[in-house]
């Protein structure tokens, strides 16, 4: 008995032994992971301060010390070391930074769970840099760690990272070659273009709608065929491989380019090649590209969408016009609002109340007289929207001879305008008003306080209609009166 008790202790301390020999940062590690997470800056402060004096050969250990998921909990570990990863990224930390890459590289190499050492390449997005290429290539064709290294290569950027994803593009394979492809279509490298191009032809319509979105954000000088194509295959329609949405992207992107004929050529051949209901949208998308490159030039081009019987077509030309009005532009409308009747003249009020344009207050205040009562309303909330003192007059005439339902619109626009000069306005106008229209103003003063408008508002008590005489009394008990 007394041979076997000495055996399993002579064990133990062996076992022990080799422990601290294989972890001999284990006790410091573990008194930070103690102290965490932190109540305070300083506390925060002191625990990073800890970590960084372990060195390479300490943070590299806390590294490893993260367990298989199914072993233990990596909380505390993970907090400790995502916490000191986004410490390191300030630019005044530049030895840090030197170092914690050091220690990831080591604890990369020697990581075996999946797992962890996606976590640890996923920290490189805080503060890697151009010197961590080397060490993420290899990755860049495993199925399990392609996506994060291709994530923190694009993050990096430069042409260390451009060149070492492009290289690895030529094998890449499956999920890997997807992850490539768009990262090198969103960091826009020509250098790439021709093999992507190349997979834009798959037959695997997941790489092929990835390879057609890359072309487009690259906007190459080889790609306006390939792209043109593939949306005129689909007919310009919605397919799984969104032929028809890369095509528009890359027009879009082309008109960021000079000269900008290309980009109007090809915008302008998709307004004329897509009709029909079923197209609108492609229509619509061709129009905001000629309008963004037209710029404040684009009015006549809009105000000629603006007349199509398509209601959605003509309803975007009036948004996009709104984006590009200036005191000409807005001339131009009036104008064009004069000429119109019906909903194309009230879509255009509307339009022009939307861009704030205090110089079509003549055309609003002539519209409240109008036979067609959505003209008539398009004027009233565009009074509302403008709070202009000078639509007063002209909406207090109009409620006196309009019907109930329009005059209660107008009350409801009064009651929104902030000014201090429509109690007044109102109190005058009451006078010699319709009895609704005087049972409207009463209720109006009401909300607004009128204390002012006393005299007035008694006048109206002495009214032969008793719903007048009531509403009065109502308002001067509201106002305390």
């Amino acid at each position: 008995m007394k041979q076997l008790l000495f055996i399993i202790f002579f064990l133990a301390c062996i076992n022990v032994n080799a422990q601290q020999v294989q972890h001999p940062y284990a006790a410091r590690i573990n008194r930070i992971l103690k102290q965490l997470p932190a109540g305070n800056q300083q506390q925060l402060d002191s625990c990073m301060m800890q970590i960084s004096a372990l060195g390479t050969a300490g943070l590299a250990e806390m590294a490893l010390m993260l367990r298989a998921p199914a072993k233990g909990d990596n909380t505390r570990l993970q907090f400790a070391l995502s916490g000191y990863a986004a410490y390191v990224s300030a630019a005044s930390r530049e030895d840090m930074r030197k170092t914690a890459m050091l220690a990831w590289a080591k604890a990369l190499k020697l990581t075996t769970q999946p797992e962890n050492k996606i976590f640890l390449i996923d920290q490189l997005l805080l503060f890697g840099d151009k010197s961590v290429v080397p060490l993420l290539k290899p990755y860049l064709l495993q199925p399990h760690y392609c996506d994060p290294a291709v994530r923190v290569l694009k993050h990096i950027a430069g042409s260390e990272a451009l060149i070492a994803m492009e290289a690895a593009l030529e094998k890449a394979q499956g999920p890997c070659e997807i992850s490539l492809i768009k990262a090198l279509g969103d960091l826009r490298y020509l250098a790439a273009e021709g093999a992507i191009i190349k997979r834009a032809k798959s037959e695997n319509p997941v790489l092929r709608r990835t390879a057609l979105f890359a072309l487009a954000n690259i906007t190459g000088g080889d790609t306006a065929p390939v792209l043109e194509a593939a949306a005129e295959k689909v007919g310009y329609g919605y397919d799984i491989t969104g032929a028809t949405a890369a095509y528009l992207l890359f027009v879009a992107n082309l008109g960021h380019q000079w000269p900008t004929t290309p980009a109007m050529t090809a915008a302008s051949n998709l307004l004329r090649r897509c009709q029909g209901d079923s197209l609108e949208y492609v229509r619509i998308a061709a129009l905001k590209i000629v309008a963004d490159i037209l710029d404040y030039d684009a009015t006549n081009t809009l105000m000629i969408a603006s007349d199509s019987k398509d209601h959605e077509y003509s309803a975007a030309a009036l948004a996009l016009a709104v984006k590009i009005m200036n005191a000409a532009n807005a001339e131009s409308w009036i104008q064009k609002a004069e000429r119109v009747d019906g909903s194309k003249k009230a879509a255009i009020i509307r339009m022009l109340a939307d861009s704030k344009q205090r110089a079509a207050i003549f055309l609003f205040s002539k519209a409240l007289k109008d036979k067609d009562s959505l003209v008539r309303m398009a004027a009233i909330n565009a009074a509302g929207q403008l709070q202009s003192i000078e639509m007063f007059s002209p909406l207090l005439v109009a409620m006196k001879t309009t019907d109930t339902t329009t005059a209660k619109a107008i009350g409801e626009v009064l009651l929104t305008i902030r000014s201090s000069e429509v109690p007044g306005h109102i109190a005058v106008a009451m006078q010699h008003a319709p009895p609704f229209v005087q049972i409207i103003l009463l209720q109006l003063l009401a909300q607004k306080q009128a204390v002012g408008q006393e005299r007035l508002i008694r006048s109206l008590l002495n009214s032969p209609d008793p719903t007048v005489v009531q509403a009065a009394k109502s308002t001067l008990a509201a106002i305390g009166l």
